[in-house]
């Protein structure tokens, strides 16, 4: 046996979980250039799927993969996000926000409310039921739905 444990890591394991993850993130991107999902939708989505790659992502690709939407508008968004917590990109622990950041636990809800006035403001929402969450999200997985009792 090695006395380094590096030396036991699979090499290829890590490749196909390395081409999962890439693979979760670019489909996510995908669907919100196709306009199948809202950036907003996504975010919920990549909250309740709990699945660790999509956190990797960074606020600016997911808005800038929405139809019509440059990096100009993208930058305003996340300005006008780090204005109201009173942060900068460079604290964060990236240098870029996240969904890992924005969907942080320790932050209470702060980060993603933050995302949501940036994104009402600079229109990237504008209907009331693009807002579709459940209470205690994104901390509190969604409700199964109910059958309606006869």
């Amino acid at each position: 046996m090695s006395e380094h444990p590096t030396d036991e890591i699979d090499g290829t394991r890590l490749l196909t979980e390395r081409r999962v993850a890439n693979a979760a993130r670019g489909e996510l991107l995908q669907l919100i250039t196709d306009g199948t999902v809202t950036p907003w939708e996504a975010i919920v989505a990549a909250a309740a799927s709990g699945e660790k790659p999509l956190l990797r992502l960074r606020l600016d690709q997911i808005i800038t993969a929405g139809p019509g939407i440059g990096a100009a508008r993208a930058r305003a968004v996340i300005a006008q996000m780090l204005h109201i917590l009173e942060a900068t990109e460079s604290r964060t622990a990236t240098g870029h926000v996240t969904l890992a950041y924005v969907l942080d636990e320790q932050a209470r809800g702060r980060r993603l409310l933050a995302v949501l006035d940036a994104f009402i403001s600079h229109g990237l929402i504008q209907e009331a039921q693009d807002l579709t969450v459940w209470p205690g999200f994104p901390f509190a997985a969604a409700p199964l739905p109910r059958e309606d009792a006869r």
